[in-house]
């Protein structure tokens, strides 16, 4: 039997085991179906091998992970600092284990690395450049990817099963594995789910099995392959990204980089020579976005706290909105002291069922945490809590200013850059202050390192405390400055990027 006819039978075949898995069991589909894409992914290249199409199904294999990994690479890319902070998580010594852990420290530097990875290996793939070595490395960060998430969902489930059993459970669980970051978030409401992102990472496996056993047979794209490659993967490209992530710069990235191709190759280098040249040239231009964004803020937010966005907006409840909430329940086990019977169950059927008539049935265990029992509208922004000296929460009042008012954004004081940006910082309170403008600081840290950093740069504003977590949500920079008016953002500066005076303000009127 000739090998694609093999690997399109296997492939196949694993298709018709989710197939028959997702009829079976429908609870296994994701509301994305995502879970039906992966069998797509696995189906088109097998029925193309089948009918002796080698070509066409490397071609598509190519044309889709390219094109993905552009996408996802570039969204990290954008917010390097925020793939770090979800890599943090992962390192955690709870979450993987103690052998990750080791790499906690070097979060942030690996992120950086990674994101840029991901584009050059869809580019070297869409191009036809180093098939091999290309091919391989994606089979690793697929399978690595699938470990990944298969690790996280399962440690829901697990974590999930303990909750209701009333068992002890001293893992971490990664709730969101970050696939996509925000950007999902920021689209259409929510992020992958860990099985979604799962069955995402299946698709790109079957697919970059292909790839794989006919890497020998993939070359430097000519001109026919071009005319077929190019354009389908700037179509996906823009589907992708401009259409569900409303972001056109993956497509013009694509563009400019698909130029260089065209540049490099006329060249007339050959073999390695060329591929490191092309290597090079595109490493300069996917880290340098990478770096500039790190250095200055992410070019597209897609956080609650973008500029244009109104926080107080942005925490409106379902209700208020008149839309249905996401719902959640305490796990009750009961016992009935009587007969011994032992149940479970959630405490709105507790209620509904109105078990608790019954003076038999007694409550033995109440989970610790309540679940999920229908999923709904979630307002973007649970809660702005900013605390005083006086312990006294005054976000609500800070969003209610009718006036332009500065927040200068620190989550670790200690960590928080002085010298040059301590000195704009100052330069740019007292112009405020001067033209009646409220000004101060929001930190995580405590009053005694506050106080440290306020007296070591002399800075007059106060300083406020907030939640860490939140702080890094609002701004990806220590420290780094807003802008707002009546809860709406209107500006936002990197540490690097800090006006001296507000005369940009009297620009927004």
């Amino acid at each position: 039997m000739k090998k694609s006819k093999l690997i399109g039978i296997v492939l196949l075949a694993i298709v018709v085991f989710m197939v028959v898995l997702g009829i079976a069991d429908p609870e296994v589909v994701d509301a994305f179906n995502i879970y039906w894409m992966s069998a797509a992914a696995g189906l088109i290249p097998g029925i193309l091998l089948l009918a002796g199409k080698k070509e066409a199904a490397v071609k598509f294999s190519r044309i889709v992970i390219g094109s993905v990994f552009i996408v996802s690479g570039l969204i990290k890319a954008n917010d390097t600092v925020g793939f770090g902070i979800k890599l943090e998580e992962y390192f955690d010594e709870n979450a993987l284990g103690s052998f990750w852990a080791i790499f906690h420290p070097a979060s942030h530097p690996i992120a950086f690395f990674v994101s840029g990875i991901e584009v050059l290996l869809g580019l070297a793939l869409l191009f036809g450049a180093r098939p091999k070595l290309v091919s391989i490395a994606l089979l690793g960060m697929t399978i690595f990817f699938g470990w990944l998430t298969y690790y996280t969902a399962s440690c829901n489930e697990a974590q999930m099963a303990a909750i209701t059993s009333g068992e002890a459970f001293d893992r971490v669980c990664v709730t969101d594995c970050g696939c996509f970051g925000d950007a999902l978030r920021g689209s259409v409401g929510r992020s992958l789910t860990p099985w979604e992102s799962f069955y995402k990472d299946l698709g790109l496996f079957l697919m970059t099995l292909v790839v794989v056993f006919y890497s020998g047979s993939v070359k430097v794209n000519s001109l026919k392959d071009n005319l077929v490659i190019l354009p389908a993967s700037v179509l996906i490209t823009l589907a992708f990204g401009g259409w569900l992530f409303g972001w056109m710069l993956p497509t013009y990235f694509l563009v400019i980089a698909s130029i260089v191709f065209f540049i490099i190759k006329q060249l007339g280098l050959k073999g390695p020579k060329f591929d490191w040249i092309l290597a090079l040239v595109l490493a300069v231009l996917t880290y340098g976005f990478a770096y500039y964004t790190y250095s200055h803020l992410p070019i597209k937010d897609y956080r609650p706290y973008a500029v244009g966005e109104n926080i107080k907006v942005q925490m409106k409840s379902a209700e208020e909105l008149g839309l249905e909430p996401t719902e959640y329940a305490n796990v009750y086990r009961l016992k009935n002291s009587e007969t011994g019977e032992e149940m479970t169950m959630n405490s709105k059927e507790y209620l509904e069922k109105e078990i608790w008539k019954d003076k038999a049935w007694k409550i033995e265990y109440t989970s610790p945490e309540p679940i999920v029992i229908s999923s709904g509208y979630e307002a973007p922004i649970a809660s702005f809590n900013i605390m005083n000296e006086d312990n006294f929460d005054i976000g609500e009042d800070l969003l209610n200013d009718p006036d332009y008012s500065f927040m200068v954004i620190a989550y670790d004081i200690t960590k928080a850059e002085g010298g040059e940006v301590a000195t704009k910082l100052k330069s740019l309170s007292e112009d405020a202050e001067a033209k009646g403008y409220d000004f101060y600081g929001i930190t995580s840290s405590p009053y005694d390192l506050y106080e440290d950093y306020r007296h070591e740069n002399q800075l007059a504003f106060p300083f406020y405390t907030a939640d860490e977590i939140l702080l890094k949500t609002i701004i990806r920079s220590n420290p780094g400055v807003l802008l707002i008016k009546n809860g709406e953002i209107l500006a936002k500066w990197h540490a690097n990027d800090v006006p001296t005076s507000v005369d940009s303000i009297e620009k927004m009127n």
